[in-house]
């Protein structure tokens, strides 16, 4: 007999200071974690270290602008930041859900591992997209050397906007008490019971596009629709149809999509 899928998310609604203190800190930690990684060289020497061979420094540093940092990798480091400022906005104004202080750890450390891979793969030499890009050339040049890398922009932003959107629509509904007691399936969720899950599949497939390709992004993306489609999705599912019931049918009646709109 198969055992229990396991739920990621605690269901229980109530205050949890410490560890959503402790998640926002570690998910504010790696946007500097990233920038080291690119601006002290850590990056580069972690995979020489290794045994790959990492692009020439001319393609990562540049004394001369703000972040010290070439268009490409000022992009990657900006990618960081999304991520980061899209989980912090979640956590402080949209979560109710209690936060332990295991999850406090973990989830921050999850997200971490997978930036920190981003930004090793954008500076090796093997699938870093400005390795055929003219030392000092422009974002412009990345993109039209590499149109894999506007490509993964793109559904980067679309990804993390989707996610973020559809959160807040929903938090809205909840926060009207004329739909207490009642399951949301209005706005981006009619086009996907939990278009939030597929918005975060989306964009993290297009982060790992801009740093690492089309194979890196493909992996990616398989990591985490599996996951949702098998674990996530299921687990939600059943607690959504425990909690409202009929309520919750109808709008799975309707709603033909689970995570993404015409995948799936």
């Amino acid at each position: 007999m198969p055992g229990k899928l396991r739920d990621n998310v605690s269901r229980i609604k109530e205050p949890s200071p410490l560890g959503k203190s402790l998640f926002v800190g570690l998910r504010a930690a790696d946007v500097f974690w990233q920038y080291n990684l690119l601006t002290r060289g850590w990056g580069l020497r972690l995979i020489e270290k290794l045994g790959g061979q990492s692009v020439s420094p001319l393609h990562v540093f540049n004394p001369l602008s703000v972040t010290g940092l070439q268009p490409y990798y000022g992009l990657v480091s900006l990618l960081s930041i999304g991520s980061s400022v899209k989980q912090i906005i979640h956590i402080i104004f949209v979560s109710e859900q209690t936060m332990s202080l295991g999850s406090g750890v973990a989830i921050p450390a999850f997200n971490t591992v997978f930036n920190t891979l981003n930004t090793l793969l954008s500076l090796w030499a093997v699938t870093s997209p400005v390795s055929s890009v003219p030392e000092l050339g422009t974002l412009l040049d990345t993109f039209s050397s590499s149109p894999l890398v506007a490509v993964g922009l793109g559904a980067y932003a679309i990804g993390l906007l989707v996610e973020a959107v559809s959160e807040f629509q929903r938090k809205s509904f909840k926060q009207d008490p004329r739909n207490q007691g009642k399951p949301y399936g209005g706005g981006l969720f009619s086009l996907a019971t939990n278009i939030n899950y597929g918005g975060y599949t989306v964009w993290r497939a297009g982060y790992a596009m801009v740093c690492g390709g089309f194979a890196w992004a493909a992996t990616t993306f398989g990591f985490f629709f599996y996951d949702f489609a098998s674990r996530g999705v299921p687990v939600l599912e059943e607690y959504m149809t425990q909690r409202y019931g009929d309520a919750y049918k109808q709008i799975k009646s309707r709603v033909r999509y689970s995570l993404i709109p015409g995948i799936w």
